[in-house]
């Protein structure tokens, strides 16, 4: 079986599926929905800018616009997180500090910094090119 000829849908449904995940969590900081203790990040604070963040990224990765710039801040996003949110408060083992999905999140970006939006996206459909 050649799988090549599947790679363009694989790799869409990638870039969609880990937009989508990423949006989630976007939301449930943002609005406090699927179990977030607190309820919703307040405004201005560091879980507000990373639920903003993981939002906007997980949007720019399912329509497929602005995809490498999106993939780059979330690899900055999932670093700070690992760093911050994980590492100094459990030690650098993912598997202790429960970081293991932060870096699966930034190897995914990374997969996507480099492929970009691919063939099924918005900018693809609509201008023909990647605009970045």
């Amino acid at each position: 079986m050649n799988i090549e000829k599947y790679s363009d849908g694989i790799y869409m449904v990638f870039r969609i599926g880990t937009g989508m995940l990423f949006f989630m969590l976007g939301v449930q900081k943002l609005f406090g929905l699927w179990g977030m203790p607190g309820g919703s990040a307040v405004f201005g604070t560091l879980v507000w800018f990373a639920g903003a963040g993981e939002f906007l990224i997980g949007l720019a990765l399912i329509v497929g616009v602005l995809t490498r710039l999106a993939s780059f801040f979330g690899i900055i996003e999932m670093i700070v997180a690992y760093v911050m949110g994980h590492a100094m408060v459990g030690g650098w083992n993912p598997a202790v500090n429960q970081g293991i999905p932060a870096l699966l999140f930034l190897l995914a970006f990374l997969v996507t910094l480099a492929y970009g939006a691919g063939k099924a996206s918005l900018e693809k459909v609509v201008l023909g090119k990647e605009f970045f």
